[in-house]
């Protein structure tokens, strides 16, 4: 396993009750693996680029927090394998984040101020290569780069009152490709690529909670590529997304505010090719301008969202194939999916009516990017082949859900 981080990291743990931190400029930051080997058993690559990184964990006590990351290097983390063949195991990771903070309390209140910026030429990238030439059992490839990412939670704290501020300028690309001579049971291709990222939550606790994401950069692209001659259970995922921000609390009052804004051009494209495939396979894409999802548990849900998406976003899913073997009725049912969605604005609220919960919203939404979405099967016979394909400008969904019913 390799890591690589910046020029500016902190961590803290324990009682502490305040803490100030600023961190600024990085330079290019880079990680790599490169294995290769002939017939082994299992293989585990892993590479890892961070840039700016904040970890806070209290254990007892409150937290005060004023945080700015400012980060203008460049990250890209690539791990590649290859060997003629693996019957247990081979597994490839590369994960990059530019600025990231996780903050954690287990039982005191959060008031925190986080800002988060990445320049215009420092572009994030994640590359996951796997090559087998004969057998790949239990094959994984997965790439991960996100822009900026922030986390607070905090179980059985009083509060969390918290305004985090991202934007980022640079481009975002993930590429996760999984290539083998033959193929056995289970394959996972997994590829995300993330403008913004803020999470938030906590349990038995009160939320006021505002976020402002600007991804102004000109694109994020995810691509997950398997090409075998053979497949079962077969599950090749790229995500895209300018901005996401998700919310979910227990037990306490929620105000939660999201304000998003994406420019860059969103794209998630899935490709699988497999000569003969048996089992349950899929190929999905989703892409998202923005997305903002908030739930509460057992009170209200108050959710005010802003939401403006000018970039094109496009999913597109892909499955070329030959024979499958098994199909409906057959003991070995054999389906192939592919899946694309693709939203410029989506927000989500939910509560739980028989817990005591409900829902006041205020929504605004404007999409002026192009939408598309494309779900595309060329294969030979048997099996159960099924192609869904949804592009949606605005959505916005709030339910309250009565348990048991």
């Amino acid at each position: 396993m390799t890591v690589a981080t910046g020029l500016c990291g902190a961590a803290y743990a324990g009682d502490t009750t305040d803490i100030i931190n600023v961190q600024l400029d990085n330079d290019p930051f880079t990680a790599g693996i490169n294995v290769v080997a002939v017939d082994v058993v299992s293989v585990l690559g892993a590479a890892t680029a961070l840039g700016n990184t904040l970890s806070v964990d209290i254990a007892t006590g409150d937290l005060t927090l004023d945080s700015k990351q400012t980060l203008s290097g460049a990250g890209k983390s690539e791990s590649v394998i290859s060997v003629n063949s693996a019957t247990d195991g081979l597994d490839s990771l590369a994960t990059t984040f530019g600025n990231s903070a996780t903050i954690t309390t287990c039982c005191g209140t959060i008031d925190a101020v986080s800002e988060q910026t990445i320049a215009a030429d420092a572009d994030m990238e994640a590359v996951s290569t796997v090559t087998a030439a004969g057998w790949a059992d239990s094959a994984t490839s997965t790439a991960s780069a996100v822009g900026n990412a922030l986390s607070y939670e905090t179980w059985g704290g009083d509060r969390i009152t918290a305004w985090a501020g991202q934007t980022n300028n640079s481009d975002v690309l993930s590429e996760a490709t999984l290539n083998a001579g033959l193929l056995a049971t289970s394959a996972t291709i997994t590829s995300t690529a993330i403008g913004n990222s803020a999470t938030m939550g906590g349990e038995n606790t009160t939320l006021d909670v505002d976020a402002l994401q600007s991804n102004f950069g000109t694109s994020v692209f995810s691509e997950a590529v398997t090409i075998a001659a053979s497949g079962e259970n077969v599950i090749n995922t790229a995500t895209a997304t300018g901005n996401t921000y998700n919310v979910e609390n227990s037990f306490g009052f929620a105000r939660v505010v999201s304000g998003q804004a994406n420019r860059a051009d969103v794209t998630a494209l899935s490709d699988v090719t497999l000569t003969d495939w048996e089992g349950w396979n899929a190929s999905s894409a989703y892409a998202v301008g923005n997305s903002t999802l908030a739930s509460n548990i057992g009170s209200d849900l108050e959710l005010n969202t802003t939401q403006t998406n000018d970039g094109g976003v496009e999913a597109h899913a892909t499955f070329t194939g030959g024979t499958g073997h098994g199909g409906v009725g057959d003991d070995s049912v054999t389906d192939f999916v592919t899946s694309a969605t693709a939203f410029g604005n989506a927000v989500s609220g939910y509560v739980c009516a028989t817990c005591g919960g409900g829902i006041g919203a205020n929504n605004r939404q404007t999409n002026s990017g192009s939408i598309v979405a494309s779900s595309t099967v060329n294969a030979g016979s048997g099996g159960a082949l099924i192609a869904t394909a949804s592009a949606v400008g605005n959505s916005a969904t709030y339910q309250t859900v009565q348990i048991g019913q």
